[in-house]
């Protein structure tokens, strides 16, 4: 889901850490192809001392999803979503989210001299797939807090055992980024973005199986991809405050990988008070895409790689943000709810389209029409 990142009318880029909240959110995703996805979460963060806080954050994915007409590739798996029951046979009576996933982090960040290090460590389990990942981070500011240069390293060990499958295999990911902030004047920030990603282990979706020509006949197959995939992406974001009140940020971001995808994302987001305590953004990204230099309409015994993985097809997508957000104070006697100044409502709305050279293996859709939407509540203290 696309986030404006302008947080407020004002660009402020002073060093501090989080502050004392803890924030309840109920997330849900939904689209034309019967997927429904519910992800509630809480995060909390603590100050222990002036230069020290604490983070820990538990999430939960359901997943679940209308089974293909009159085809199950794999008894008890959606070929939609990929998500498999437990039970691995499909039942009239299994329960409405099939797939269930936990995320549990926890963290810390500290002031070192002018710049601030952050570690946190995530864990997530599903019965078919377990992920141990490492963030380390460290932001610093130079000429009077006016630049920052900012690295970050992520590493993932993932395991992956299908259901409908006797064996385990890894799958890792080794992320590096290196960004740049500048203030170019009170109304102008800049950025650039730079990320360099490897994923390396068992890459496919063993749950996909992929119709290939043997002798005149189709039959069905496990997917095979290569098993390192390089990426590197870099991005320019300009932000600018247009007065008092509002901003705007325009955004571009150029990706490619080892696969032949490349990528150009293009954004832009505004963000206005409209009052006092009450702040509402706008915002759009599109992007247009080349497909993997395997990914094929259809496959012969021949092919080394196959693939049905419609994410690895060419195509383009858009997709609108909405968001607002309800602060707390005094003077809120036309809503009683906002009274605390410690509270803070906070909605999210995403629209999302997808259009794909070739049509979805399943059912023959090239279109792809999604919904999204957060409600969260923050409590700062």
């Amino acid at each position: 889901m696309f986030i404006l990142i302008i947080n407020s009318a004002a660009i402020d880029y002073a060093q501090s850490l989080p502050a004392n909240e803890t924030q309840v959110n109920l997330s849900s995703y939904f689209d034309s192809f019967n997927v429904t996805v519910v992800y509630p979460s809480i995060s909390v963060n603590r100050r222990i001392s002036e230069s020290t806080s604490l983070t820990g954050g538990y999430l939960v994915d359901m997943i679940s999803a209308a089974s293909t007409k009159g085809y199950k590739a794999v008894p008890g798996v959606d070929v939609v979503t990929s998500a498999s029951d437990k039970n691995v046979t499909a039942k009239k009576d299994s329960p409405l989210f099939g797939e269930i996933r936990h995320q549990l982090n926890i963290g810390f960040a500290q002031l070192i001299g002018s710049g601030i290090l952050s570690f946190d460590g995530l864990y997530s389990t599903e019965h078919d797939y377990t992920s141990s990942t490492i963030i380390g981070n460290f932001k610093n500011y130079f000429a009077q807090q006016n630049t920052s240069v900012e690295l970050g390293i992520i590493k993932s060990w993932d395991m992956v055992f299908p259901s409908t499958k006797n064996w385990k295999k890894d799958r890792n990911v080794f992320t590096i980024d290196l960004n740049f902030s500048q203030v170019i004047s009170k109304q102008m920030v800049v950025q650039l973005l730079t990320t360099y990603s490897e994923k390396s282990g068992l890459l496919s979706d063993n749950y996909l199986l992929v119709p290939v020509s043997v002798f005149g006949i189709d039959s069905l197959f496990d997917p095979v991809h290569p098993s390192l995939r390089v990426r590197r992406a870099a991005a320019l974001s300009l932000k600018y405050r247009l007065n008092d009140k509002s901003s705007i940020q325009l955004g571009y971001r150029y990706y490619r990988d080892s696969w032949d995808i490349n990528a150009n994302t293009f954004s832009v987001g505004y963000q206005r008070y409209l009052s006092e305590n009450i702040i509402l953004g706008i915002g759009w990204r599109g992007n247009i895409q080349t497909k993997a230099f395997f990914f094929k309409p259809w496959y012969t015994n021949s092919d080394h790689y196959r693939t049905v993985d419609i994410k690895l097809d060419n195509g383009h997508s858009n997709e609108l943000q909405i968001d607002l957000v309800l602060s707390g104070g005094e003077k809120q006697n036309f809503l009683p709810f906002l009274e605390d100044k410690h509270i803070q409502y906070i909605l999210n709305l995403m629209l999302y389209s997808r259009h794909t050279g070739s049509p979805y293996w399943f059912n023959n859709l090239k279109d792809l029409f999604a919904a999204g939407i957060n409600i969260g509540i923050r409590y700062r203290y």
